[in-house]
């Protein structure tokens, strides 16, 4: 009996289920009498881990008393996600970025170095300038310019973009190993907007068998779940109110999905709570869907919808859909979606 009742106090204590909870509270005594003392070490570990996140700022308490990231680590993740998308697009080979004075707007004559994401005109002048200076103390036939050196000239104004990026959360995302990777594209989308283009509305909206509008921070700790149904529907029902809110912004609609429509809201606007599910998708599904790719496209959205995987009734929809509203069809591989996915939001920042 005293066994089974250690047993439960354990239990609770790593379950950290509770306002308050921290592996500190695990009993590493009554760890190793249980379950050995190889467990008790890597709780050590555990505790350590989280003492070392709280002291580096990385962890907050939320209203509940349940760890939290904090801003400071969602900064962090955002940096490291872009970084890698940033090298991913730098490395392409065969593309030009043609960038035209003026296309963000009007040109105010103060310069600065380059940042990834910037869509104004380099400065030729101070970039040659800064690539002199730094090879004055070496003897060159040539001048060589590295990424150091260049500067944009600053623009004054810049057209607005009002971006709903719909994402896949139904279980085949976790299954198929795509969850990880939709949800560094989304912080790496999410990061950019955030420090580059402070003037667009980005609303991120995760779709499975109902639709929700997340922040960032929600949607790296949302755990995957298993229930069916993909409801593009009221994903595009979500999207068309965060456009309608941005009437005088350029409106931009990235679908991420790696599944036919499988579900929908019984009524169009996405109010109501009655979800419709049925595999192979039912036809009222696939018109409900439909009709909310023709609202994207009354709206004037610019849609690309990017299909995971090789699912061909997925690919024949989505094909489809994209010809009826003029969007694009991206296939990327895993590695590449957040390279994709930035790249798209990039090219329509430089039209």
């Amino acid at each position: 009996m005293a066994d089974i009742a250690e047993l439960e106090q354990l239990a609770e204590q790593l379950s950290q289920s509770y306002p308050g909870a921290s592996m500190d509270d695990v009993d590493l005594d009554a760890l190793a009498r249980q379950l050995g003392d190889q467990a008790a070490v890597d709780a050590r570990t555990l505790a350590e881990l989280e003492r070392a996140l709280v002291n580096q700022g990385f962890l907050d308490r939320g209203s509940d008393g349940q760890w939290r990231l904090s801003p400071k680590a969602m900064r962090r993740l955002g940096e490291t996600a872009l970084r890698d998308v940033a090298q991913q697009l730098s490395g392409r080979h065969g593309e030009r970025d043609h960038r035209r004075a003026g296309a963000a707007g009007e040109l105010t004559g103060a310069t600065r170095p380059w940042q990834f994401g910037d869509t104004e005109p380099w400065h030729v002048a101070r970039t040659l300038t800064n690539a002199v200076l730094r090879q004055a103390a070496a003897v060159h036939d040539r001048i060589r310019i590295t990424v150091e050196d260049v500067e944009v000239a600053e623009t004054e104004t810049r057209t607005q973009a009002a971006v709903a990026l719909l994402v896949d959360t139904s279980f085949s995302m976790v299954m198929e190993n795509r969850w990880l990777p939709m949800k560094r594209t989304a912080l790496a989308l999410h990061h950019l907007v955030c420090t580059r283009f402070r003037s667009d509305a980005l609303q991120i909206i995760a779709f499975g068998r109902y639709a929700r509008t997340v922040t960032a921070a929600e949607l790296t700790g949302l755990a995957g779940v298993y229930e069916q149904g993909t409801n593009l529907h009221h994903a595009l029902a979500l999207a068309g109110r965060h456009l309608r809110r941005h009437a005088g912004a350029q409106p931009v609609v990235l679908v991420v999905t790696d599944g036919e429509p499988t579900a929908h809201l019984e009524d169009f606007d996405g109010d109501g709570t009655s979800v419709f599910f049925d595999y192979p998708p039912h036809p009222r599904t696939i018109a409900h869907t439909v009709r909310g790719f023709d609202d994207m496209a009354r709206l004037g959205a610019q849609v690309t919808i990017f299909r995971l995987g090789s699912d061909p009734g997925l690919a024949r929809f989505i094909d489809q859909v994209a010809r009826r509203v003029q969007g694009r069809v991206v296939v990327p591989d895993l590695d590449g979606l957040g390279a994709a996915v930035v790249g798209d939001y990039l090219r329509f920042r430089r039209r």
